[in-house]
């Protein structure tokens, strides 16, 4: 029987290719996405530990927090180290050199004729400021030997390095940087530097370097400044990020750091500080940057799942396709002696011989797609350090194993169908019996119950962390996509009847013959119509979740923000609050109001909150309850939203005992209750008058300003924009202009997912067009005697096109009355945040129309073949 399944597979190699794309596009985007996030980590870990190289220990301070708010890629609150440490750590025997780094916020500004003109910052990424110390072996930041690929060491407190990408977006060349080092003419290297809360300066470029051994860090920019500077600037008087320690000849890292760690005992310093190898530095470094990749990872791979879930109904249906087809052959098979096990394992062998291959094309395909994704990134102004393509076993692994599962379990129930043909049956080429069609309903109804419940359960109910609630709604959506799948033929006649109206109406012949091949079998058409419900579905859950983020956002503008402008920078970075200083300084009687940022500890429990103004209540509404207001003005404290009120227990007065990193354990007053966060996102408001008491760091991540009464907004704006001329990376904004800008950033984010998106609907679109190609080799007969009563190739390629149409037509209908139900199911269970239903009924019609337009071109691929059939062999076929 195996001989059998090759025989079958090498017999008909355009079916073999057809179908194994369905799964090589899948596999690609699997692979592809194993290779890219496997690769990217890979030199990262070599980045880190270049950098880390001549670190043999290293001490800072202790997280402060048991875990970070914010989720990946926020940074992890740890408080500065004492500077006095350094010279306790230079004592210790072992140790040849050790130096205090610094690392803060640095924003560096292109200057134009000398005044600022364009602020570098990253769409993504931080921009960091730190100290370059004396000892080459500690300065992992500057190429492999510790030195500048350009220029010299910053010596003097004007002076500063850049990493090579962000000098040339400030339009400083290397030739000017190295004149600048070498002869103090440095009128063509020069930057601005805008710190959080000193003011900010211009600085001459002396140097250009590298991070590890690439010209920048993910996009980050980099200043470098000689480390007094640094702790002046960055607002570390007296203090270190960290101490970077090496180590004599003949001392091992381990050794070294239980001395010093020994030493600090004796000290009595080890309060709040950790002490670690260069290694160890260097690996958690790393682990960290993949715990980010792994999110990136995942995003991608759901995507690549979809495609996979849509290309195994595809499978199916051909496959329950050529099981018909072949009834007659199977029944021969039969007739000889055959068994039905034989049979099925005949048919289950052809499509675990086509897995295999296809797994093994996509598997190779996915460095394609690696490189086109790595693309894609560095297209969005992400730079990204290259190196070597890593394939690990684990991605060979899962996308072989992955792509054989899906396409035997896709066709294992045609081949079982194939086995239940009586010989005698079958060699009368009687087609094979379908399954009962009550006990598949009866199935489909339970598999679409039972999946209802799982999105609810993954909707509502709190099932832990760990991504299980996404798992459980995916899982849900998948059962009620194959439950549909099963109801659908109930639908599909009346439904085919009404879309073919028109097509026989307009089109003659060709279009009642369209209208009647897909009313003939229900059961067919549903099931090439299932794989682009999918698809359409899920694009509509996407168009009705940007829908509704569009229309929260209007209706938080209109009706909770009270403010004329709103200044912030790109992607809500930090920025200095003398920002607000200067505002108020150039505006008579405005009302502005603070939010800075902040993390804080609650319940053994990370949170983060907004620390605002006592006026809050002036230019934001929150909806609060009874006299909140009032108290946060007179009291200060915390005001804390209705739902996490509820599940603290807590209210008006009650004391909330939390943990800052800065100073330590408190008990705030709770000033009120709020019932709306939709202006802010946070659960917890902050008095700023606490904020600045129980947070060193001092930065804002957005005021908003109400302009004075009798003061046109034009005349507000001049206003705001001279004020904040010394902070050019703050931006002046009216509502309108917010609106638009964050409106923009929502449909890139849902264009970036329909763009993926995409791919699965061209898969289910692919699938249409395979169905229909197949259905000519079982129609071969009928094509050619209408061929011989008159009909001309053009009509016979016009009826396979309008079939395909109709297909498309329903398949996009059944999936927009789905994606409408899960999309509504998704933004209720989200109303708690404050997200207000949108429903873009253009979008949903245009996906209609545009799956129409679809079937029709590629139903041009199935028009070909029928077009080319010979009249007199396909007349005289069995």
């Amino acid at each position: 029987m195996i001989r059998v399944a090759l025989k079958n597979l090498l017999a008909r190699k355009m079916r073999l290719i057809l179908i194994s794309l369905l799964v090589v596009a899948g596999v690609a985007f699997v692979s592809g996405t194993f290779v890219l996030t496997d690769t990217l980590a890979n030199v990262f870990d070599g980045l880190f530990t270049d950098v880390n190289r001549g670190v043999d220990v290293a001490i800072r301070g202790a997280k402060a927090f048991k875990d970070t708010a914010g989720g990946p890629g926020t940074q992890v609150a740890r408080e500065p180290v004492p500077a006095a440490l350094l010279r306790t750590v230079q004592a210790v025997p072992g140790v040849r050199a050790a130096e205090g780094a610094v690392q803060g916020y640095a924003l560096v500004v292109r200057l134009k004729d000398g005044k600022p003109a364009h602020a570098i910052q990253p769409s993504g990424a931080p921009t960091l400021g730190v100290s370059w110390g004396t000892d080459r072996t500690l300065n992992g930041f500057v190429g492999g030997d510790g030195r500048p690929e350009v220029g010299r060491r910053p010596r003097a407190p004007n002076e500063v390095a850049l990493d090579e990408v962000t000098a040339r977006k400030a339009h400083v060349s290397s030739t000017a940087v190295q004149r600048c080092a070498d002869h103090g003419e440095c009128a063509r290297a020069q930057v601005q530097v805008v710190f959080l809360e000193t003011p900010p300066q211009i600085f001459n470029v002396v140097a250009l370097i590298q991070f590890g051994t690439v010209g920048n860090l993910a996009g980050a920019t980099l200043a470098l400044f000689d480390t007094p500077t640094a702790q002046q600037v960055l607002n570390r008087a007296g203090r270190f990020e960290s101490i970077r320690i090496a180590a004599d000849s003949g001392v091992s890292a381990t050794d070294l750091r239980d001395r010093v760690r020994e030493t600090l005992q004796r000290a009595g310093a080890t309060a709040g500080i950790e002490v670690l190898t260069g290694d160890q530095l260097a690996k958690e470094q790393s682990d960290e940057v993949r715990r980010n990749l792994s999110f990136f990872n995942t995003f991608l791979l759901v995507f690549a799942l979809i495609a996979l879930f849509v290309g195994a109904f595809i499978i199916y249906n051909a496959f329950s396709i050529i099981v018909t087809q072949r009834t007659r052959e199977l029944g021969l098979l039969r007739a000889i002696g055959a068994s039905g096990g034989q049979v099925t394992g005949s048919v289950a062998m052809e499509a675990l011989l086509m897995g295999v291959f296809a797994s093994v094309v996509g598997l190779v395909s996915g460095v394609a797609v690696a490189l086109a994704l790595e693309a894609i990134l560095r297209a969005s102004d992400l730079d990204l350090p290259s190196g070597n393509l890593i394939v690990q076993p684990r991605t060979v692994i899962v996308s072989l194993v992955v792509g054989t599962l899906v396409t035997f379990v896709s066709a294992l129930a045609p081949a079982r169908r194939a086995a239940r043909v009586a010989p005698i049956v079958a060699l009368r080429d009687q087609p094979v019996a379908p399954s009962s069609g009550a006990r598949r309903y009866i199935v489909g109804a339970a598999l679409v119950l039972f999946g209802i419940g799982l999105l609810a359960l993954g909707l509502l109910v709190d099932v832990g962390s760990g991504g299980g609630s996404a798992g459980i709604v995916g899982g849900g959506a998948g059962l009620v996509f194959i439950g549909v799948a099963m109801l659908s033929p109930l639908v599909a006649r009346p439904v085919t009847r009404v879309l073919g109206w028109l097509p026989a109406k307009l089109r003659g012949e060709a279009g009642v013959l369209a209208r009647e091949n897909a009313l003939r079998n229900p059961r067919r058409t549903a099931s090439t119509a299932a794989a682009l419900m999918i698809g359409v579905a899920i694009v509509s859950v996407v168009a009705i979740l940007g829908a509704s983020l569009r229309t929260t956002l209007r209706n938080v503008l209109q009706n909770d923000l009270h403010a004329d402008f709103l200044m912030s920078v790109q992607n809500f970075f930090p920025f200095s609050p003398e920002a607000a200083d200067a505002v108020r300084q150039a505006l008579p009687g405005p009302t502005i109001t603070q939010f800075p940022f902040g993390q804080f500890e609650l319940n053994g429990e990370t949170k983060a909150l907004l620390g605002t103004t006592i006026n809050v209540g002036s230019t934001i509404h929150l909806h609060p309850r009874c006299d909140a207001l009032r108290r946060f003005k007179d009291q200060g404290g915390m005001l804390v939203y209705k739902d996490v009120a509820r599940d603290l227990g807590v209210h008006a007065g009650s004391r909330l005992r939390v943990r800052f990193a800065q100073s330590g354990d408190h008990e705030l007053p709770v000033a009120g209750i709020f019932d709306s966060k939709n202006a802010i996102g946070n659960d917890y408001v902050l008095a700023l008058r606490d904020y600045e008491a129980n947070y060193t760091d001092q930065a804002d991540t957005f005021f908003v300003v109400r302009k004075p009464s009798g003061m046109t907004t034009a005349e507000a704006r001049q206003k705001l924009k001279h004020a904040l001329e010394p902070f050019p990376n703050v931006r002046v904004q009216d509502q309108e202009q917010f609106r638009r800008e964050q409106e923009s950033r929502i449909n890139q984010f849902l264009n970036l997912m329909l763009l993926l998106l995409a791919f699965a609907v061209i898969i289910a679109m692919f699938g249409i067009a395979l169905a229909l190609w197949l259905s000519i080799f079982e129609r071969t007969r009928e094509l050619g005697l209408l061929r011989a009563v008159g009909m001309t190739r053009r009509q016979l390629g016009q009826m396979v096109r309008y079939e395909s149409g109709i297909i498309a037509i329903f398949g996009a209908l059944l999936g927009v009355v789905l994606g409408i139900g899960f999309g509504v199911a998704m933004v209720q269970a989200l109303r708690n945040q404050g997200i207000q239903l949108g429903f873009p009924v253009t979008q949903l019609v245009a996906f209609v129309v545009i799956a129409g337009i679809a079937g029709l071109v590629f139903g041009m691929i199935p028009a070909w073949r029928a077009r080319r059939l010979d009249v007199l062999r396909a007349v005289s076929s069995e």
